[in-house]
């Protein structure tokens, strides 16, 4: 299959948008509504990828595509389970094994051993299911539950004190079911539609007014919630799913026919961007007490691109090691 260079480039953006949600700065709280939309964008990339109208083949990508990520889910799993134990014997805590916490991992991909490893399990959830759906030709019902399962989300989700006067724990919808198979169906859905998404006139600038307009929607939910006293745990606003759509679509509308640096990040490095970058955020959190002011303060607020300069500069040295692909 021809190479997307211009959907590289945006898994690029997604996982630099990942560093930017869960390193803390100063201006966090501020961008926080803006970098939601990350994983459901890397959700609806993985979708449109995926996707074929030929059943067979549709089949055979799905069959690679859960044996990749299985063998990804396991030594991401053992990697972070490896740190989890060197802190708990350090700190004398095992308090994070509990049958809870077995049942929450296996119904719900809430990693006990690292907090971001919840995409993954998902992920791998979700192929497996779809790859059934197709199997037996039921694929049509789960596109028809999306918004539904969206629905749930928000319900349960960012508006559960609105509606509820209640928080739920996140884990409930944060998992394959509420965040993976809607938004890798809307990435398939896209796929399917994609000519007459390509065929709409001047699409890149719709898509970038939506962008806007969703980017501006999605801090204003989130001052009114605050401001209200409303404003639950959970992740997603109403506006992040229409703000990772139009960020999808707009990258798909650019015509990117070669290579460069981000693109070439993006189809190399994002996925190991995603799993290792919080071992960085550690380290640094470890080490910087031991270091100058002069440093702390750099990092206070260039943080999420140090973090990003670590995890890529460590993802190629395993690259060059032949320890990744």
């Amino acid at each position: 299959m021809k190479r997307l260079h211009n959907i590289d480039s945006l898994k690029f953006l997604c996982a630099v948008l990942v560093i930017f949600l869960h390193v803390h700065t100063p201006y966090q709280e501020y961008i926080l509504p803006l970098t939601r939309c990350a994983v459901p964008c890397f959700l609806v990339i993985s979708g449109y990828l995926v996707f074929t109208e030929d059943k067979v083949r549709l089949e055979g990508h799905l069959k690679r595509s859960i044996n990749k990520m299985l063998q990804i889910f396991v030594w991401s799993t053992l990697l972070f389970a490896a740190v989890k134990f060197l802190f708990a014997f350090k700190d004398n805590d095992f308090s994070f094994l509990t049958l809870k916490s077995l049942g929450e991992f296996v119904l719900l991909n809430e990693n006990p051993f690292g907090f971001h490893l919840w995409y993954i399990g998902a992920y791998l959830y979700v192929l497996i299911i779809v790859y059934f759906a197709v199997k037996y030709d039921r694929l049509r019902y789960i596109w028809w539950s999306v918004p539904f399962l969206l629905l749930l989300d928000l319900c349960l989700g960012k508006y559960s004190l609105v509606l509820w006067h209640k928080e739920f724990p996140y884990i409930w919808v944060r998992n394959f079911l509420c965040v993976g198979l809607p938004y890798f169906s809307i990435g398939m859905l896209l796929k399917r539609w994609k000519e007459q998404i390509l065929g709409i006139n001047r699409l890149h600038i719709l898509a970038l007014g939506g962008v806007i307009l969703f980017s501006l929607t999605s801090i204003t939910e989130n001052r009114l919630l605050v401001e209200f006293h409303a404003n639950a745990t959970r992740d997603h606003y109403i506006s992040s799913t229409f703000l990772a759509i139009s960020l999808f679509i707009l990258f798909l509308s650019i015509t990117q026919t070669r290579t460069n640096i981000l693109s070439s990040l993006g189809e190399k490095d994002s996925l190991y961007i995603y799993i290792f970058h919080p071992l960085f955020i550690m380290f640094f959190s470890t080490v910087n007490k031991y270091l100058p002011d002069l440093w702390r303060d750099v990092y206070l607020y260039g943080a999420p691109v140090i973090v990003l300069v670590a995890t890529v500069l460590f993802s190629k040295s395993l690259r060059f090691l032949h320890i990744i692909k």
